[in-house]
């Protein structure tokens, strides 16, 4: 992964990295990031913990918010909500390297239309193989403990990764 890609993120990624207060790791990763308009309001509504809307209203240099060219797909809107649909759009509209996003059927339909994806233990990851953090194992149950959502499958796929990385140091 390198800073000049184009990356878009769905609420989801930055939620949590927010929630953990680790956002940092997306600029050291990438320095810019797309976000829609959908992806802006479900950050910004009220329903949002306080956190997340405070950091958005105070929006980093490094994340801009990108209107549509054209509205999502009809089966992009009728099967997620607003911010994934608009999120996968976004991507196709720009041909980002990557998709920041986390749920399974988000994930699906941009994989089903060319579009790679990452989620959160991608970013984790990286930022561990980077030396940007010392114990993702701490960052991931960090994440959990912020209700992150995540499958017994994924998370031994992340501590193997994660011992993978270390026998490589």
């Amino acid at each position: 992964m390198a800073a000049s890609l184009t990356v878009i993120s769905d609420t989801s990624p930055l939620r949590y990295l927010i929630a953990i207060d680790r956002t940092e790791l997306l600029e050291s990763i990438f320095s810019h990031v797309l976000i829609p308009r959908g992806v802006e309001r479900e950050l910004t509504h009220p329903t949002a913990p306080k956190s997340v809307r405070e950091w958005i209203r105070q929006m980093p240099p490094w994340l801009e918010v990108r209107d549509l060219e054209s509205p999502p797909r009809p089966e992009l809107a009728r099967r997620l909500d607003p911010g994934e649909a608009e999120a996968i759009q976004l991507a196709i509209d720009v041909h980002a390297d990557f998709l920041l996003i986390d749920e399974r059927r988000g994930r699906q339909m941009a994989a089903g239309r060319g579009v790679t994806v990452i989620g959160a233990l991608a970013i984790v990851l990286e930022s561990y193989r980077r030396n940007y953090v010392d114990d993702p194992l701490q960052l991931l149950e960090e994440l959990r403990a912020a209700r992150f959502r995540v499958s017994r499958r994924l998370v031994r796929g992340f501590e193997e990764e994660v011992r993978l990385i270390k026998a490589g140091r």
